[in-house]
């Protein structure tokens, strides 16, 4: 074969060789047309062994050298001074993309030769391996899926790049692949992955899924609710720990309103109107106390012996919900040890409960006896501080009542890939029923065996909104994604992140990624942030990037051996996401 330059300069990460005869750039060699292509082109260095180094054109230079040092009206020649970056070494008809010695100065040029490109993309044809397109419109894109779903990915874009095509090729080839403990949960914002097959569940979050309410843990109800963290934060925890104190039966409620009664009748002393009116909120249901709370007067007070009798009822109340196990015998009890007891055990049981509840109504309800307890407390100002949580609690109650219920939603049997309709859901909906989902797969497999756990792949549509850079509070949803992030792979849940806008992604979670599939990006900001945060490209890889046609993706990471473009090529036709175009009559 022809030789088409010598080597100038070699060092760990670049290569730089000197063409001098440009028509040496096109020949004919046994029978095969040999074209140069210039930049992302491949070359082959042969040394004086007869090994054969394989490098990829990055960057050519030109430089005009007069035919005579000394007329200056002399003709020029012209050479060629092309850049490289290594790629690997073929041995033994096998490529190894870990070079452990490099060519040497003068070595030899040639293009690279057919087989010898059949050898570098031929290495990731493996049964487990799916089709994204083509490279060079050649040699097809494999891709091993064992590098695809055992890593987090970023497939980065602009708007109308090709990102929709690639993960719609990739959940296409998936499909066709049989696994027994492969689930591809997609979150579809815009609908353009319904797929109608015997191996996906489309779900529209609005009018079919349901969350049952007892199954949402503390994060659950913080996102939901965002109470402020230095005031209403403790109010609200415990709402829920006293909700569920209601919800599992743990303490008669009526023991409850008797006790807080009573505190708030002896320990409030000013406004007794407003006292009143919650003594009587907290009695009117008890029939114990309808004829006595007759003689209970506007101002606070009892007339004749009616408040002795008041007190003994409340008392006698408090003194029937005392575990006597734990005590002497209920008899035995004094009256200044009633209260005593009952207050130590309400204390334990909150303590102990859990920040569950399974109806607002319990939520409410433990709201309001947790603001009672603040004011049997002396703390007056607790319910005007945290009086808009009781708004948001009702107002999350209508508006979310369509996925909150009583039971939770029966996926079908079978299935291995769901799409989660959510293009009609508001932002912090949406927000909230990803981190959710993400949440439970995530603890499930966190009980399971190693050997029993599902691995959970989630392919994020304008993952941007998901999973912000910016975060307003510690209650933010990103959480869970960067929790993923960091500790998903021993328990099997993976992130594919799809964004337009890399800048405004979660340094935490993209750096994470292993793959990266990125299609044109033109933003020099978000350029620039995939510089500091994606470990795998440099300033040359990243400029091309501004120039990659609709439809080709550069890849970098674990997914291919080699930085590669590759060509995406919908293979059953399903771009549902082009652009109208006007028609002119």
């Amino acid at each position: 074969m022809n030789s088409i330059g010598r080597v100038i300069s070699v060092s760990y990460d670049r290569l730089i060789f000197e063409v001098s005869d440009f028509e040496k750039l096109i020949y004919n060699f046994d029978g095969d047309l040999y074209i140069a292509r210039g930049v992302i082109d491949y070359v082959i260095i042969k040394n004086r062994f007869n090994e054969k180094f394989v490098y990829q054109v990055t960057r050519i230079e030109d430089k005009e050298i007069p035919l005579s040092k000394y007329d200056e009206s002399s003709k020029f020649e012209y050479q060629g001074k092309f850049e490289c970056v290594p790629i690997g070494i073929i041995l033994n008809k096998r490529i190894k993309f870990n070079m452990k010695y490099y060519p040497f100065l003068q070595d030899r040029v040639y293009l690279a030769s057919k087989d010898e490109m059949d050898i570098i993309f031929s290495s990731q044809q493996l049964s487990s391996s799916i089709n994204l397109g083509t490279i060079h419109d050649i040699y097809p894109a494999c891709i091993d899926l064992n590098n695809l779903l055992s890593h987090h990915s970023a497939i980065l874009g602009n708007t109308g790049s090709g990102k929709s095509t690639t993960i719609r090729q990739i959940i296409s080839e998936i499909n066709k692949k049989n696994t027994s403990n492969l689930h591809l949960h997609i979150f579809d914002i815009h609908d353009k992955y319904k797929n109608k097959n015997d191996k996906t569940q489309t779900i529209n979050i609005s009018t079919e899924y349901k969350i049952k309410i007892s199954d949402l843990n503390l994060q659950d109800w913080l996102n939901l609710i965002k109470p402020s963290e230095l005031v209403q934060l403790p109010i609200f925890q415990i709402a829920l720990k006293i909700g569920n104190i209601l919800y599992k039966k743990k303490i008669k409620e009526a023991a409850l309103k008797c006790y807080l009664a009573h505190t708030l009748y002896y320990t409030v002393q000013n406004e007794a109107v407003a006292k009143r009116a919650k003594i009587l909120g907290l009695l009117h249901s008890l029939p114990q106390f309808s004829n006595i709370l007759k003689n209970y007067t506007e101002y606070g007070n009892f007339k004749s012996d009616n408040e002795k009798v008041f007190i003994d009822n409340l008392l006698e109340i408090i003194k029937g919900s005392i575990d006597t196990k734990k005590t002497e015998k209920t008899e035995m009890i004094e009256q200044n040890q009633i209260k005593s007891l009952f207050e130590s055990s309400l204390q334990c049981k909150i303590e102990k409960a859990d920040y569950c509840v399974n109806s607002f109504e319990n939520l409410l309800k433990g709201l309001e006896y947790a603001f009672l307890l603040e004011e049997s407390k002396g703390n007056s100002q607790a319910r005007s501080y945290c009086g808009t949580l009781e708004t948001r609690i009702k107002n999350i109650e209508v508006r979310y009542s369509s996925i909150l219920g009583d039971t939770a939603f029966d996926y079908e049997k079978n299935k291995s890939v769901f799409v989660y309709s959510i293009s009609e859901l508001e932002d912090d909906l949406l927000l909230f029923f990803t981190s959710y989902l993400l949440k439970r797969e995530f603890s499930n497999n966190q009980t399971k065996e190693l050997s029993k756990r599902n691995i959970n792949i989630f392919i994020l549509e304008e993952a941007h909104r998901y999973i912000s850079r910016e975060e307003n509070n510690i209650f933010h949803e990103s959480q869970i994604y960067k929790k993923i992030a960091r500790e998903g792979r021993k328990f099997g849940c993976f992130l594919i992140l799809s964004s337009q806008r890399p800048s405004e992604l979660s340094p935490t979670v993209l750096s994470q990624c292993n793959n990266y599939i990125i299609h044109r990006i033109k933003n020099n900001i978000d350029l620039d942030y995939m510089l500091k945060t994606i470990p795998y490209i440099d300033k040359n890889q990243l400029s091309r990037l501004s120039y990659l046609p609709t439809g080709v993706a550069f890849i970098v990471g674990e997914l291919f051996q080699i930085p590669v473009e590759i060509n995406v090529v919908d293979y059953e036709n399903q771009d549902i996401s082009a652009t109208p175009k006007i028609k002119f009559d």
